[in-house]
Order: structure tokens, then sequence, then C-alpha cells
């Protein structure tokens, strides 16, 4: 379980949300639905650590996290798949192997992502020539590989079109039920996170309450 608790950001003199409470079940997907320039990203990189919170505390199974601390089980999906253009797809899904896996065991969780993302046999293709949808399924690959317990999406599938978008985002959906992991989705696009959630949360509500629509 995942907790946001009164969360506050400030990015210099601009105060970018104050009052911010969210709480995220085990294995449970929550998107929140907001127009572009809200604050839905400095909000993912507060809850992973990247943006120190000026006021509030988070926490993850009923611990508390130190402030801008980052940890390998909260991981984010950037809206642009950040890969290293030297290295192929197997070695970049391989970047985010926990430093406990030996060379056999990361070769053979490369293979079972590459399979769950559907990417069988993309292990030595070069990143420049993948499509928009392609390489954010590898970024996600990377994701997956951490073995993490909460997984903060930011618009990962903006760059692909409406349709791919959709799929996309029912195969991550169904890829996080799979192995128990949750989500918080980041949107503008009300379909998508139909598709993707459990539960739907507005932005213009989260810092007040989070009443939210739950999954049909």
């Amino acid at each position: 379980m995942f907790e946001l608790e009164n969360a506050s950001v400030r990015l210099g003199e601009w105060l970018v949300f104050s009052g911010v409470s969210l709480s995220v079940e085990s294995g449970e997907i929550v998107s929140i639905l907001g127009p572009s320039g809200c604050g839905k990203t400095t909000l993912l990189r507060a809850m992973c650590g990247l943006e120190p919170l000026e006021e509030g505390v988070r926490q993850l199974d009923h611990a508390p996290l130190e402030n801008r601390t980052i940890r390998p089980d909260i991981t984010m999906l950037f809206q642009q798949p950040v890969l290293y253009p030297h290295l192929n797809v197997a070695q970049n899904i391989a970047l985010g192997a926990p430093t406990t896996m030996n060379k056999a065991e990361i070769n053979q969780r490369i293979i079972k992502v590459l399979a769950s993302i559907g990417l069988e046999g993309f292990e030595r293709r070069g990143t420049a020539g993948l499509s928009g949808g392609e390489a954010q399924r590898v970024a996600f690959g990377r994701a997956l590989m951490q073995e993490p317990k909460i997984v903060l999406l930011d618009e990962p599938f903006a760059s692909v079109d409406v349709q791919r978008r959709l799929e996309l985002a029912a195969m991550t959906r169904a890829h996080l039920k799979e192995h128990g992991i949750s989500a918080v989705h980041v949107t503008h696009d009300r379909q998508e996170a139909e598709v993707m959630a459990d539960r739907i949360v507005n932005w213009a509500t989260l810092a007040q309450s989070e009443r939210s629509e739950e999954r049909r």
C-alpha cells in the first residue's frame, strides 16, 4: 500500500499543489485525470522521490519514506521512453535488474519480460528502429525488471495514435494485474483512464478528497 498525506510541492516560487492526499491499495491501479500543466507529473515525481515534499508524508506499506529518498521498488515510466541508443533491447531492459540477480537469472528474466510485453525475439534489436509503442514497451520492461511494488506512469502512451494507445493501456493493465503490482497512472484522456484503471480520480478534487469513480 502506498500513501501520500497532505502533500505540498513548491518549485522555486511556484506552489505546484498543496493538501494532496492519495492512498493506493496493494495491486490497485489508480488513474489521475486532469489537463496538461496541472501538476500531475510533479505529483508522480514527488511520489517516487525525484521532487522533495515541502509538506506532507509518503508511506509504503505503512512505513514512512524519508523525503526525496529514491527506492527501486517505486519506479516511474516517463512520457518519452528513456532508452540508450548504444545498447540493444535486452541490454536496455537489463539495466533495471536488481543487483542481487546473476547473469543467468537476468537473461531468463529478460526473456520472460519480453514475452509478457509482446516483444519476443527483440533481444538483439537496436533501439533506433523501434516504433513509439515498441520503445515504450521496452521502457516498461526495464521497469518490470526491478520487480517494483508500485509503478508510476506519466502519460506513457501519449506518443502513439489513439487505437494503439488503448491497446498499450490494456496490455499494461493486464500485466500489472497478473503480477499484483500497484500503479498510479496520469492522463488527460478519459478513455485511456477507463481502460487502464480500477479507480479514476479527478485532479480538480484530489486535494480535497479521494472522491472517485469506481471501475465498472
